[in-house]
């Protein structure tokens, strides 16, 4: 019991960064709402304050990713929040687009940094049996903080340019909290056992490489679907004159409670049907619905099909998340999943700029088309990797 109560606070304490990041992606996609109006940004400016904080990241993932390996877990997470509260606090004070632009950009690259160190983590303490089921609650972390952001954005939309500059500042309490309370984690044993000297590219050994690699494309497709559509929609309701900006929160709401009952039916399920099945059926499901779309595009229709698709995006979004920390081993475990990780946020990247692209051009039909696509690429891709459930990692 003492071991279980250990592992739940670890994974916990650890998933909370996940919760920052989820908060941060998608605040920004309500804040900007308000921000265009005090800061007037083009349409290019425009997908690149949504996208800052992942730009931030790409870098964050691969090259804190690799410092874990070689300091240890423990070490990066006691200083990466650190790092959040002070570029957090920059961002809320910027009156401009560079100000804002690169106070965020370093907010990515902390953020970033919680996604290799947090699920090596969490795979190496996790038992064996219920090791997806702790890297699942890690996307289920996602989806309450973003969420909380759109709860947030119902409250202050009202306050005008005080609100967006709220909508990013208030995630500093929480930080704040959990830094503190992650002073009690242990390191990793399985790092701590760990006698080979980590280089980056032994990860791109004829060993490793191959599984490394799809997974990470696996994630780069992913991410394009998943970020294009969640960070922009917002604007897609505003600019179809749908919703006005409270109803968008309120709707957008809707969705991401979809999402997280969805996540945490993956799960409780995600260990006992296998990683590839669950990746496979998201997927597919997901690819179908973007075919639906255009014909659908008025207000029910869109709250039918974007529920759905919220629903089956839970599926992916917890799998491409588990299986890069299970297919490569402890000596470099932090560099691979952080290459992993740098590939879905440039997947993220791409999606949200080129949705913005898209829809201020109104090419909803070929945007959605492009999305389909994109998925049965990645379902192609996920029949090539191993089953993952059940291996004991080294």
């Amino acid at each position: 019991m003492e071991k279980s109560i250990s592992t739940n606070r670890i994974v916990v304490l650890s998933s909370f960064g996940m919760y920052l990041d989820g908060y941060q992606l998608t605040v920004i996609a309500f804040a900007i709402l308000l921000i265009n109006e005090y800061i007037h940004l083009n349409s290019f400016e425009y997908g690149l304050i949504i996208a800052s904080v992942i730009i931030g990241a790409i870098i964050g993932t691969v090259i804190i990713g690799y410092t874990s390996d070689i300091l240890g877990r423990r070490r990066i997470y006691l200083s990466t929040l650190i790092f959040f509260i002070l570029f957090d606090i920059i961002s809320v004070f910027s009156f401009n687009f560079l100000e804002l632009f690169f106070s965020r950009l370093f907010l990515g690259i902390v953020l970033g940094a919680e996604y290799p160190v947090a699920n090596s983590y969490i795979a190496e303490v996790s038992p064996v049996e219920s090791r997806g089921f702790y890297m699942a609650l890690a996307t289920v972390f996602f989806s309450i903080g973003s969420i909380s952001s759109a709860i947030a954005a119902i409250f202050l939309f009202p306050c005008g340019n005080y609100g967006w500059r709220l909508m990013l500042g208030i995630s500093i309490i929480p930080a704040a909290t959990i830094e503190f309370m992650r002073f009690s984690l242990p390191e990793s044993q399985m790092w701590e056992k760990k006698i080979v000297k980590t280089r980056f590219f032994d990860m791109f050994s004829k060993l490793y490489a191959r599984n490394i690699i799809i997974a990470a494309i696996i994630w780069f497709l992913y991410d394009i679907v998943a970020y294009g559509l969640s960070l922009t929609l917002p604007t897609i309701l505003k600019l179809g004159n749908f919703l006005n900006n409270v109803d968008n929160a309120l709707l957008t709401t809707f969705f991401l409670i979809i999402g997280i009952a969805s996540g945490i039916y993956v799960m409780k399920r995600v260990d006992k049907y296998g990683r590839k099945s669950i990746q496979i059926t998201g997927f597919a499901l997901m690819s179908a619905l973007f075919l639906l779309l255009p014909y659908f595009y008025f207000l029910e229709g869109i709250i039918i099909l974007f529920s759905l698709l919220e629903l089956f995006n839970a599926f992916g979004g917890a799998t491409v998340g588990i299986i890069p920390a299970e297919v490569t081993v402890t000596q470099f475990r932090g560099s691979s999943y952080g290459f992993s990780s740098m590939m879905g946020k440039i997947g993220a990247v791409t999606g949200v700029i080129l949705m913005s692209l898209l829809i201020h051009g109104n090419n909803y039909f070929n945007a959605y088309i492009f999305l389909s696509l994109i998925m049965v690429a990645a379902i192609i891709l996920t029949l090539m990797l191993p089953e993952t459930k059940n291996i004991k990692l080294k």
